[in-house]
């Protein structure tokens, strides 16, 4: 890197912390920290992260604000979202299970909880506190807030577990007020540790939460994306997540297993210039459409392959290269299921183009393996998971017409993995049961164990082909 630039950033970062102390001085901190205090909770947690054949159980701790009087409680999830870190690291389908969930005031009351969900472009999750006499305070948000390059904002971070009191002042600035890919003002002198604590302005007021800004050209709208976004020289990108988004996810968060995201229902790739350039199209961007899935909101809409979508809602589609597509997949996504969307597309043969409407109406993603009903046989130490959409895609089968439950985790060195069940196989038939689901499997792997039976034949789908496998049992 350039002399010269690490300098200028060196002095930028202490010119920083010495207006940071000159401009603490104007937040009344005892006023503050009441204010902290009162509607703050420590929550510990155990959470089990599953990589296939592998469990780990961890003790995880957050800060968490409570945000209803009925005790709904925001904290940061993205451990536990669907865009977990570990995913985006391993490039493996991890699932995270929260369980034994406990709240602590600041006072030392506690209260136990239950996790509702996270929020997937944000990932803020929510727990919810099990109390159906108590009214809690709650923190509430100054809506409409004009921020301005230069403002100061301050914070609480939670401190290790180990030290007393257990939460931090820490104070920083305004740099920035970015308009694109979203409204979003960009702060300094914060870190990622302290994602989704509540940001006060000098007056006390609670504008918002620290948040990351993603960058929709590096992260992707399914479950193998990464939500990671980092500016220059590897900085996360923080700032201002605003009450106005907050207000929509605290009256309807979402539950885990559910989906608020938008599906239309192709696969897609950009209209590039050069494309566009030998087909004489003109248009400077596009979503050309390479395949749409049966039943979906694109089949419904009479969306083709080889349609060229240029317009949503009116608004140019500015995708000229591929690693702008996810900004399309994101825009369509964020509009949420039962969404009507107008499109304008192209349609193209050998003599000539027509340019179409055609409004589809967007139905919910669907459901993802990590949210999957699941069902575990402690006898021979596997679980299964229902067919989700991604499954079929995938294996190119048949959604009307295959069958089957897939196997998402299996104990290394159980009976099932020794007798030659894998992590993926898709069971088809238990014995002579045909499984349509885990309630199925359920049932049928109930019956076989209260017969004792001896072996167990299942036939799986491995590696685009079926085979038997035989396992014997030890009941």
């Amino acid at each position: 890197m350039n002399k010269k630039i690490i300098v200028l950033i060196t002095f930028c970062v202490l010119s920083l912390f010495q207006i940071n102390s000159v401009s603490a001085q104007s937040f009344d901190f005892e006023k503050l920290q009441k204010i902290v205090a009162d509607v703050s909770v420590i929550i510990e947690m155990k959470v089990a992260y599953s990589f296939g054949a592998h469990n780990n159980d961890q003790e995880e701790r957050y800060l968490g604000t409570i945000v209803t009087e009925d005790g709904l409680v925001l904290f940061n999830g993205l451990t536990l979202g669907s865009e977990s870190p570990i995913l985006a690291l391993t490039g493996m389908n991890v699932k995270t299970t929260s369980s034994e969930i406990t709240v602590t005031f600041l006072d030392g009351t506690e209260y136990p909880a239950e996790f509702v969900g996270v929020d997937r472009f944000s990932n803020i999750g929510f727990i919810k506190i099990k109390s159906d006499d108590v009214k809690f305070q709650a923190i509430k948000f100054q809506d409409n807030k004009k921020f301005q390059v230069g403002d100061w904002v301050s914070l609480y971070m939670l401190l290790p577990d180990y030290i007393d009191p257990p939460l931090s002042a820490d104070i920083g600035m305004v740099s920035s007020l970015i308009e694109a890919p979203e409204d979003f003002p960009l702060i300094v002198g914060f870190n990622a540790l302290q994602m989704t604590s509540v940001l006060f302005d000098e007056d006390l007021n609670a504008v918002g939460v620290l948040g990351r800004l993603t960058d929709p050209t590096q992260s992707n709208t399914d479950q193998a994306g990464m939500i990671e976004s980092f500016g220059a020289f590897g900085m996360p990108l923080l700032g201002v997540i605003t009450p106005e988004r907050l207000t929509k996810m605290i009256e309807n968060p979402l539950h885990k297993g559910k989906t608020d995201r938008g599906w239309l229902g192709i696969t897609l790739q950009a209209l590039t210039s050069e494309m566009a350039e030998f087909w004489n199209l003109d248009i400077t961007g596009g979503i050309i459409i390479n395949d749409v899935a049966k039943n979906s909101p694109a089949s419904k809409a009479g969306l083709m392959i080889g349609d060229i979508i240029f317009e949503v809602n009116g608004q140019t589609v500015e995708v000229n290269k591929e690693d702008k597509v996810p900004i399309f997949q994101r825009k369509i996504a964020e509009m949420g299921p039962s969404a009507a969307v107008e499109f304008t597309i192209l349609k193209r043969d050998d003599s000539k183009v027509d340019t179409t409407k055609i409004l589809a109406t967007l139905e919910k993603t669907p459901m993802t393996a990590t949210d999957s009903p699941e069902y575990e046989n402690n006898d021979l130490e596997f679980k299964v998971r229902d067919l989700v959409f991604t499954d079929f895609l995938y294996n190119n089968l048949d959604a009307e017409t295959f069958n089957g439950v897939v196997v998402s985790e299996i104990k290394p060195g159980g009976i099932a993995e020794i007798e030659g069940l894998r992590y993926g196989d898709i069971i088809q038939r238990i014995s002579d049961h045909v499984i349509n689901s885990v309630d199925g499997a359920e049932t049928v792997m109930n019956e076989l164990a209260e017969k004792k039976v001896d072996e167990i034949i299942f036939f799986v789908w491995r590696n685009q082909k079926t085979l038997f496998v035989n396992v014997k049992t030890d009941w």
